[in-house]
């Protein structure tokens, strides 16, 4: 049975839909072009139509609506992501989580979200009360915070708090199942691992609690060494450093170096090199680290 698209538009009213058709390829694609194998499979997948929910209640509205009509649903964050996750590959109907980016509450050490808040402007909040998230992926400033559960791993943080999928990195979360009759689930402890980093393949995420972290002044730090093993090295024993408040230790050989164009300058020709980020109040034993593994320090804002 070929979908009538105006049909089910309607039906799903007032929730907001788009059919405009530079806006349906803009919202069925990611990064996925990072890949040339990727590139020839997705470069053609489009959705049908693309719904923006505001609240929990429209997301079962418009669950119940596409096992209505067997049509295939999409969940989509920001688009960050580079493996094509949120790339509709037969079709159907792009669930936009993007105005649903509400804190519902924040507290010293934790807070529950909506999956379309971005992360930075979270952070922007959470830093007035001395918290910030844990990690965050390289596309921190337009990534949400239920897509990089929902499609993540690992980011900056990940050298103090491992992965999402380590133990109290992700408290809880509430779902809706795409059944005909759309159930509500929340998940908490362990029993988020059956959501987390899943990408909206097995229920659609409404809600998310999360630890923060202590927010520091952040010192952002490039360091170049001679040769890829004494970087490593050095990234090891600063990683093994517990005296030593960090977000970041991200080791890089020399031919990495093409690709970072915004900070080349920094970067010798054939130097391995660390990007780093460290509390602002432990640069002296920083810096005393970086000499013991004759590093040099080419880039330094706080």
């Amino acid at each position: 049975m070929t979908a009538n698209w105006n049909a089910i538009a309607a039906e799903l009213s007032p929730i907001e839909t788009i059919n405009d058709p530079v806006q349906l390829a803009k919202l069925s694609l990611d990064y996925y072009h990072f890949s040339p194998i990727l590139e020839a499979q997705l470069k053609d997948k489009r959705a049908n139509l693309v719904v923006r929910p505001v609240n929990e209640a429209e997301i079962i509205q418009i669950a119940k609506i596409c096992c209505k009509y067997r049509v295939p649903l999409t969940v989509r964050g920001a688009g960050t992501g580079n493996y094509g996750q949120c790339v509709p590959l037969a079709g159907g109907i792009i669930l936009d989580t993007s105005k649903m980016n509400q804190i519902r509450w924040l507290k010293p050490g934790g807070a529950c979200v909506e999956p379309g808040v971005k992360m930075a402007a979270f952070d922007r909040q959470a830093r007035e009360i001395g918290w910030e998230l844990r990690m965050a992926p390289s596309t921190y400033r337009t990534a949400t915070i239920g897509g990089f559960i929902a499609g993540g791993s690992v980011g900056m943080g990940a050298v103090t708090y491992g992965q999402l999928r380590d133990r109290g990195n992700l408290q809880a979360l509430r779902v809706v199942t795409l059944e005909d009759e759309p159930r509500v689930i929340e998940l908490r402890g362990d029993a988020v691992q059956k959501v987390n980093h899943a990408y909206g393949t097995n229920g659609i995420i409404t809600e998310l609690e999360i630890p923060l972290a202590p927010s520091y002044p952040w010192a952002e730090i490039i360091v170049i060494f001679n040769n890829f093993i004494t970087a490593a090295r050095f990234g090891q024993a600063l990683s093994d450093s517990d005296g030593i408040v960090k977000k970041l230790v991200s080791i890089h050989d020399a031919p990495i170096r093409e690709y970072l164009t915004a900070i080349q300058d920094y970067l010798p020709i054939q130097k391995s090199f660390a990007i780093l980020m460290v509390s602002e109040s432990d640069l002296e034993a920083l810096k005393a680290l970086v000499k013991e593994y004759a590093g040099e320090i080419s880039y330094h804002k706080t």
